[in-house]
């Protein structure tokens, strides 16, 4: 079987969907794998995909995504047991969501044993680049979907999901770098919901 291999490495995009959904239009071979540029195929990686590939057995596949963070692999929290199709027979079906984007569409999926390696952020200063930039086009796309959001939420909901992350998923066994993480992903939500809530007072 055949396969063509699709890196993302467009750090200014404003619709991630788009961009997938174009390069996927554009494929010829029988199977396509994303592969973002902050993401690394490990041989063992690449020997399951073509054993999976060959096989036939499901029309899609997730693919474990292990992150490294300051210098440390993040087993737990809101990345430790990440997951996403990412391995699929070409017309499996589309991207959706301009942000924090999913391939969706019909038959059975897999999952494979083997995780791409990520490492999104070189520093906090990056990290906190990055966030203020998902946070606009989260809260963007939101209000075109018709959400709304407000002081309650703005307030609650960071609170929530650093508990969720730090707590319930473990987040705190990872050490420092695991306690920045879920400072960091609850200050993305902040920015989200406020952003959004600012939007939506625009007139």
């Amino acid at each position: 079987m055949s396969l063509t291999i699709i890196t993302l490495n467009s750090p200014q995009l404003t619709d991630f969907a788009k961009e997938r959904n174009t390069a996927l239009a554009q494929a010829k071979t029988d199977w396509v794998l994303f592969v973002d540029s902050d993401e690394v195929v490990t041989p063992a990686l690449k020997k399951e995909i073509d054993f999976a590939i060959q096989s036939s057995r499901f029309t899609a596949y997730y693919l474990p995504r292990r992150d490294t963070f300051l210098g440390k692999t993040l087993r737990h929290g809101e990345t430790g047991h990440a997951k996403f199709i990412r391995l699929a027979r070409r017309n499996f079906g589309h991207w959706v969501r301009p942000i924090h984007e999913t391939w969706v569409g019909q038959g059975r999926v897999g999952e494979l044993k083997h995780p791409l390696l990520h490492s999104p952020h070189l520093d906090l200063s990056s990290f906190v680049s990055k966030i203020d930039r998902y946070s606009t086009l989260d809260a963007d796309y939101r209000f075109r979907q018709g959400r709304k959001s407000s002081l309650f939420r703005i307030w609650l909901y960071p609170i929530a999901k650093f508990k969720l992350n730090y707590f319930f998923r473990l987040g705190f066994l990872d050490g420092i770098p695991g306690l920045i993480h879920a400072l960091m992903m609850s200050w993305h939500s902040y920015l989200t919901w406020s952003k959004l809530y600012l939007l939506c007072k625009k007139p």
